[in-house]
């Protein structure tokens, strides 16, 4: 077995997964109080104009993430009329998958500026060791290619599934996208309200917010958005 590529759990619960992560590399405020971004500017005479300035690189980040995640979950649907067996159709599979990827990692080194250092090195580490393992594990398309339509879990490689072009699934679907990522544009907004007042107990009420809202987005949009998974 290949100690690099992510197992078949790993791949089925990559919320989970992040989750995890991510609550792991807050909790390390039990024994760190200072942000990674408070350790470094506090001992400055300018450490609010700073501090000001790197949350804003930082929402950056988050930002770009949380587009590129939206671009990519909102092209997966576009891609239910590309053909199956043609190498086009899996190069453009593979960009928005490794798009994906890519938009995870700059959310999480912007998410981090939030955490202490140690809980910084532990959300982008994790998250890369996550999803470098998840880019060396064969994709869903190239593995439901050498199925038979009805056998894939892949509800759009499906032949039953499949549109003509005048569906309307050809186009990008945007609302489901932003439901499937509507805790980073929460937390995004978080960001740039808290880059704006550097107030720990606003940013602490609408990140809250944020979890639960994308939580009810995410469970209405869940019966309908595909499947990814072998």
């Amino acid at each position: 077995m290949d100690t690099t590529m992510a197992t078949k759990f790993e791949y089925r619960h990559r919320m989970l997964l992040r989750a995890l992560i991510i609550g792991a590399a807050f909790l390390t405020y039990l024994f760190d109080r200072d942000d990674i971004v408070w350790r470094f500017v506090k001992g400055s005479p300018a450490h609010r104009e700073l501090e000001r300035a790197l949350f804003f690189v930082a929402t950056l980040f988050v930002g770009a993430g949380a587009g590129i995640c939206t671009w990519a979950c909102a092209g997966f649907a576009r891609e239910a009329e590309a053909d199956t067996e043609s190498q086009a159709g899996e190069g453009s599979y593979r960009y928005l998958r490794y798009s994906q990827h890519a938009g995870d990692l700059l959310f999480a080194i912007g998410l981090g500026s939030l955490a202490p250092l140690s809980g910084f090195i532990i959300l982008v580490a994790g998250e890369a060791i996550r999803v470098f393992r998840l880019i060396g594990r064969p994709d869903a398309f190239s593995h439901a290619q050498k199925l038979k339509p009805e056998e894939t879990s892949v509800p759009w490689l499906r032949q039953s599934d499949r549109f003509d072009s005048r569906s309307t699934a050809a186009i990008p679907q945007w609302s489901r996208a932003f439901g499937q990522e509507a805790a980073k544009w929460g937390l995004f907004l978080t960001m740039v309200v808290f880059t704006i007042t550097l107030r720990d107990r606003l940013a602490e009420v609408l990140a809250g917010a944020s979890v639960l809202v994308s939580t009810v987005l995410a469970l209405r949009h869940l019966s309908h958005w595909p499947s990814y998974r072998e």
